[in-house]
C-alpha cells in the first residue's frame, strides 16, 4: 500500500522526464487517486473506453484523457478538460500533485508520432459520475489490488507481431485487464515507490 501523504511528499520533489519535440502531437491523461475509503490504500480511477473503430485504445481500460487542443494552453489542461467531458469529474489545479514521465505512443505504429503526458491528481471525494458516449464503464481500484501478484496476467497483441504484454486483472472474477499504455504509466508510478510491476517488452 502507498499512503496519500507519501504520494504527496514524493511528488513535491519529483522531476519527470518530458518529451519537448514541438513536431509531435500531444495527449494527456489523468491518474486520479481517491483516498476517501482508505488514506493508506487510495483508489485509482479507470475508465473502460467504448468500442470505436477510430480509437486506437478502443474497449481498453484507461485513464480518462485525450488529445491536447489549441485551447489547452497549460500543461494538464487537456487532462482536466477531458476528464470532465468523459466522466463529469471536475479536477482543479489545486488537486494536481505531480506528473509522470512522458510516454511515446506505439499502438501498432498508429500513434508513433504521439506523446502522452500523465498528470496525477488527488481528490478527497468523488460525486456521482456521468460517463459520456466515449466511456462504457468507470471503475475504482485500490492500489493494493493493482499490486496483487495473483492478478497479474499477459495479453497477446497481434498488431505487435503477437507479442505478449503484461497486465493486471481488475478482480479475480472480472476478466477485464489493465494493460498497454495505462499499464506503462502504472509501472512508472509504482516504481517511484519501489513497487515494481513486470516490465513491458522492448
Amino acid at each position: 500500500m502507498i499512503a496519500v501523504q507519501r504520494i504527496k511528499a514524493l511528488f513535491d520533489n519529483h522531476r519527470p522526464t518530458l518529451v519537448t519535440d514541438p513536431s509531435l502531437k500531444r495527449a494527456e491523461v489523468a491518474l486520479v487517486l481517491n483516498p476517501a475509503i482508505d488514506r493508506e490504500d487510495p483508489n485509482i480511477l479507470f475508465i473502460q473506453r467504448a468500442e470505436h473503430k477510430d480509437d486506437p485504445w478502443s474497449g481498453q481500460m484507461a485513464f480518462p484523457g485525450g488529445r491536447r487542443e489549441p485551447e489547452d494552453a497549460l500543461d494538464g489542461a487537456a487532462a482536466r478538460r477531458e476528464t470532465f467531458e468523459e466522466i463529469g469529474l471536475a479536477l482543479s489545479a489545486s488537486q494536481l500533485v505531480g506528473r509522470l514521465d512522458d510516454m511515446r505512443g506505439r499502438h501498432g505504429g498508429r500513434s508513433a508520432d504521439l506523446v502522452i503526458s500523465c498528470f496525477v491528481f488527488i481528490v478527497e471525494s468523488v460525486s456521482a459520475l456521468r460517463p459520456n458516449h466515449e466511456v462504457s464503464d468507470v471503475v475504482s481500484l485500490p492500489i493494493s489490488r493493482l499490486l496483487d501478484p495473483s492478478l497479474r496476467t499477459t495479453v497477446r497483441y497481434d498488431a505487435a507481431a503477437g507479442l505478449e504484454f503484461p497486465g493486471v486483472f481488475l478482480d479475480p472474477d472480472d476478466p477485464r485487464v489493465v494493460w498497454g499504455l495505462t499499464y506503462r504509466f502504472l509501472t512508472g508510478f509504482f516504481s517511484l515507490f519501489d513497487q515494481h510491476l513486470p516490465a513491458m517488452p522492448q
